[in-house]
């Protein structure tokens, strides 16, 4: 079952951070970390340059643009009957060409395997990024407690160049707004300078999408962050991040209905999210299920091992995984899980996302940059297997 509702989200997100331990991009006037050298880098830019958007364009309307322009100048076209159209196509995907070429060979210690692991995602259906750890700018509770590593530049540059190579409107980021929700000032009052300074870290003029994390649902006051975002008139669609019944009821009552809801992979399927899940439904409320592969814990070669230690986890996107195991029923419940995904013949992370595509809920994947997605998307999962799985999540 494909997701139907007007989230405009994706049916898989790509929640993703940079690996633990990343080197930055340095600032202006600072030394160039040893990454890898100009050389090697370059040898990996043609390929993405050869399966680029402008180049596919080029390579289509070269030959037929130089032949009409002949037949033109001949005069064998009379003036009124050429088409300057696809002469005018070609020189916009020369010009966007060159312009990836630019952003993809400038630098030795360009952001280019970070964007290229974001890009697999894309490739992968992910259209919609989230970004996470070392790529957000604020701490749990909204605070910008920390200086703005430079290695953020990666987000822009991801904006820039998924336009370039995938056109507009082929990727939507979703940044996190997480108000301080418990000091004395109203949280709606900051959100117009997190928009502003949101615009210009993504290098854009407006925010399609934001996530809000509003950390408490006993605190009032949702209904007028989510109309405080809004009113800043440079963003589209909000949507509810830690989102429970009383939180989207809140919002809903206060005219401020959210896009879309996030709630937890473990429990989404479970009688523990049923009464969220039908009031989202009821509002036409799409719902995501957070962190669907833990971290990366979600996969095979974690069946039969003990558990992993947390603190080794800390900074990375496992050891968020890892409190939602606890938080489901511990290490030896999820053993039943995983056991109960490979035995759907699809592979443990594939199964995982496909539940949740299969029951129309969008699948939030969170995944450091390092590498290739390591699932697919495909036909649903056999109705029986999908039962046992549920069935494991639900014990």
């Amino acid at each position: 079952m494909a997701v139907e509702d007007a989230s405009g989200i994706s049916p898989v997100v790509v929640n993703c951070w940079l690996p633990k331990n990343a080197l930055p991009v340095p600032a202006e006037g600072e030394e160039a970390p040893t990454r890898k050298t100009y050389v090697e880098l370059l040898s990996m830019i043609p390929a993405r340059l050869k399966a680029s958007g402008p180049l596919a364009i080029i390579q289509e309307l070269e030959a037929p643009v130089a032949e009409m322009l002949a037949k033109k100048e001949a005069g064998e076209i009379p003036e009124e009957e050429y088409d300057p159209a696809p002469a005018e196509k070609l020189e916009a995907a020369k010009a966007a060409y060159e312009e990836l070429a630019t952003a993809l060979c400038k630098e030795p210690y360009t952001t280019i395997e970070w964007i290229d692991s974001i890009m697999g995602y894309v490739g992968a259906g992910c259209t919609t990024i989230i970004p996470g750890g070392a790529l957000t700018a604020q701490d749990s509770f909204g605070v910008n407690s920390k200086p703005l590593v430079a290695s953020t530049k990666v987000l822009g540059e991801f904006v820039k160049q998924s336009k370039l190579e995938k056109g507009e409107g082929a990727s939507t980021v979703m940044p996190v707004y997480a108000p301080n929700i418990f000091s004395e000032y109203s949280s709606e009052t900051d959100a117009p300078a997190w928009v502003e300074a949101t615009c210009a870290r993504l290098g854009v003029e407006t925010l399609e999408h934001v996530l809000l994390r509003w950390w408490d649902d006993a605190v009032p006051g949702l209904g007028d962050c989510i109309k405080a975002l809004k009113a800043t008139e440079k963003v589209g669609k909000v949507s509810l991040g830690k989102a429970s019944k009383k939180s989207l009821t809140e919002a809903h009552l206060a005219g401020q209905t959210p896009s879309a809801i996030v709630v937890p992979c473990l429990a989404a399927l479970t009688p523990m999210c049923e009464a969220v899940v039908k009031d989202a439904k009821a509002f036409k409320v799409g719902v995501c299920a957070s962190n669907v592969l833990l971290g990366g814990l979600c996969a095979e070669k974690y069946i039969g091992r003990v558990c992993p230690d947390k603190a080794a986890l800390c900074g990375t996107p496992a050891f968020y995984g890892l409190s939602m195991i606890e938080a489901g029923g511990g290490w030896d419940k999820f053993q039943k899980v995983l056991a109960a995904l490979k035995a759907t013949g699809r592979g443990v992370e594939s199964a995982m996302v496909q539940l949740f595509v299969d029951a129309g809920m969008h699948a939030v994947v969170e995944a450091e940059l390092s590498g290739v997605p390591s699932f697919k998307v495909g036909d649903a999962l056999p109705a029986d297997a999908a039962a046992a799985v549920v069935a494991a999540m639900s014990a």
